[in-house]
């Protein structure tokens, strides 16, 4: 009988059964049930019982059945069992697919959610050593270095070498290393001992092994495919280990090192093209932030050439911002105790900040600039003005004297003459003198103010006698801003410089975690009693991120030494003005404690 060699055929002790012998069996003697060598069959005879643990291998032989019978029946009950341990074999394997299946699911997602990409390359690697007991793994990316192709060992892995073995360099793409010439044909490579590849392969491990005390001995060396199925590099797993918590030294290599199977290979393969489009995809990912990151930085600097006094403004706000953001985050009392911005919230915040002034943009260039009252030019007419009155002054004066001659007048009349041109000449200079202090940016005194309006009031007359204001309409509302360098008008339209940057922000379609955004820089100008712009919101209808931006925004604009329209203010008086405004329910106190209170306004170093 054919199939006999590959059965055991096993009675129970004192069981002769009738018709084994005659049917040309020679069945063994049961006894450790234990130590049951499979495939097995248990004959049993009538009124026999076999142990609990063999009851599915045997049959019973009816006491009178011929041999032919008994053949038959061996027969039958062996080709159940075959086909009972082919059912086991067939959903053994279909469970490892199963649970393979799953395990490659979860690889999936988490190299889709990884965004580090050394944490990505580590991961890659040690689920790898994990499905296949491997001793070291590498990874290695194709790129071109001088026109020339090669591969650029990414990161590596080795848990019996304590030294650090990753070194970044690299081996040309050919078929001189088993890498390389794993990418230049395209074919994943299993090899049983490194030191001895298939005719026709390189050598394995050598150098490595003579740099680090190790022996390399199998080895899988898959390619990284992309997208396009096009090779971007490889991964190389080696000394797959009968228990992967073993470490490896030179004595128990042999016995300790199995071989990579052959059954491995496609899901390797599998995980190693989702690693490069991970790999390739955060690349991308990185590639658009850096884009994105110099679109942010050309738009700052188009801001800053635009006005060049407020040079780095955005910057400053931006760092203070982002300190008083981790210092709220890392806090564990307070209003905000429970608040914690996430990596993402950070970035948002980062980009708000740099672009919070963009919309200045939009604003016309000799407000935006405007140092003084003053629009560039009008303090030189007005000083060509009165030079023309105190020409005129001095005719006036000069032909009173000459009619006074004429008269036969001279002496103290003279005198009376010069002294009243003297007289008219220092009032005129005064009144010049404090058209100039009117046009500097700083809160004008009550006396100053009166000058102004007087001034206004008064008339000169041209070379024909016609009359006009020594001061015109427009001169006077612009030197008769209380502070600063704008009128009303004006600072509507830089005010509206908040709204052009939110509508600029708004065209630009941010990712889900981005889309907060525009309306933190459109905030960042609110108070919290509502007496802010554009929109004059309140409390929490301002987000927490554009408060932030607030307290850091008039810092920085009170201690800034940039700005020639005023004078910088030391940190102790912008501190005590912040104070001041979250006494009057303007700003968050709870932000600026923090802000005060963790020393976030000292410059870092």
């Amino acid at each position: 009988m054919k199939t006999a060699p590959r059965f055991h055929l096993y009675v129970l002790d004192g069981g002769r059964i009738a018709g084994l012998e005659g049917a040309g069996l020679e069945p063994e003697m049961l006894g450790d049930p234990s130590k049951v060598q499979q495939p097995a069959l248990v004959v049993l005879g009538p009124g026999q019982k076999a142990p609990e643990q063999l009851a599915e291998i045997a049959i019973e032989v009816p006491p009178d059945a011929p041999p032919s019978a008994v053949r038959e029946l061996v027969r039958v009950g062996m080709e159940n069992i075959a086909l009972k341990r082919q059912v086991t074999q067939f959903e053994d394997e279909a469970h490892r697919r199963h649970r393979q299946f799953r395990e490659l699911n979860r690889i999936g997602i988490a190299l889709s959610a990884e965004k580090d990409i050394d944490r990505l390359q580590s991961f890659i690697l040690t689920t790898m050593r994990q499905l296949t007991n491997a001793d070291g793994a590498s990874l290695w990316l194709k790129m071109e270095e001088e026109g020339t192709p090669k591969l650029f060992l990414a990161s590596s892995q080795n848990d019996s070498i304590d030294k650090d073995t990753y070194s970044a360099f690299t081996v040309p793409v050919d078929e001189r290393s088993v890498v390389g010439y794993t990418v230049s044909t395209g074919k994943s490579q299993i090899y049983e001992d490194a030191y001895k590849p298939p005719p026709g392969k390189p050598v394995g491990g050598k150098s490595f092994d003579a740099q680090f005390g190790y022996r390399t001995k199998s080895m899988l060396t898959v390619p990284m495919r992309d997208y396009n199925n096009d090779v971007v590099g490889a991964v190389q797993l080696i000394n797959a280990k009968r228990q992967f918590e073993t470490r490896l030294t030179l004595d128990n290599v042999d016995a300790e090192v199995a071989s990579f199977q052959p059954d491995d290979v496609e899901m390797i393969e599998s995980i190693a093209s989702q690693a490069a489009v991970a790999i390739d995809n955060k690349s991308l990912l990185d590639s658009i932030q850096t884009l994105f990151d110099g679109f942010v930085q050309a738009s700052v600097t188009a801001i800053e050439q635009r006005d060049p006094t407020t040079a780095g403004h955005s910057g400053r706000v931006e760092g203070l911002t982002a300190r008083l953001a981790h210092a709220v985050t890392e806090i564990d009392t307070g209003k905000y105790r429970e608040v914690r911005l996430t990596e993402d919230q950070f970035k948002e915040l980062r980009y708000a900040c740099l672009l919070h002034d963009f919309g200045k943009v939009g604003v016309r260039e000799h407000i935006l600039i405007k140092a003084k009252k003053l629009v560039p030019g009008q303090l030189e007419v007005i000083q060509a003005r009165f030079e023309f009155i105190e020409r005129s002054v001095q005719v006036k004066y000069a032909s009173e004297k000459l009619e006074a001659l004429r008269a036969g007048r001279n002496g103290s009349a003279l005198d009376q003459i010069d002294e009243r041109l003297q007289e008219e000449l220092v009032q005129l200079r005064k009144w010049v003198q404090s058209v100039v202090a009117a046009n500097e940016p700083t809160v004008m005194p009550e006396d100053k103010a009166s000058m102004i309006e007087f001034l206004a009031q008064q008339t000169y007359y041209d070379i024909s006698g016609n009359p006009h204001p020594m001061l015109e309409p427009q001169e006077f509302r612009f030197l008769s801003i209380r502070k600063g360098t704008l009128d009303p008008q004006e600072r509507l339209e830089m005010e509206a410089h908040v709204t052009h940057s939110f509508h600029f922000l708004t065209k630009i379609p941010w990712t889900p975690v981005m889309k907060g955004i525009p309306e933190i820089a459109y905030g960042h100008h609110e108070k919290l009693d509502g007496s802010g712009y554009p929109r004059g919101l309140t409390g929490e209808q301002i987000p927490l991120q554009a408060r932030m931006m607030t307290i850091a925004d008039i810092f920085d604009a009170l201690t800034a030494q940039d700005r020639p329209y005023k004078r910088a203010v030391p940190a102790t008086t912008a501190l005590d003005i912040l104070h001041d405004e979250a006494r009057q329910g303007k700003l968050d106190r709870d932000l600026l404690d923090v802000f005060v209170t963790q020393k976030i306004y000292v410059p870092a170093r």
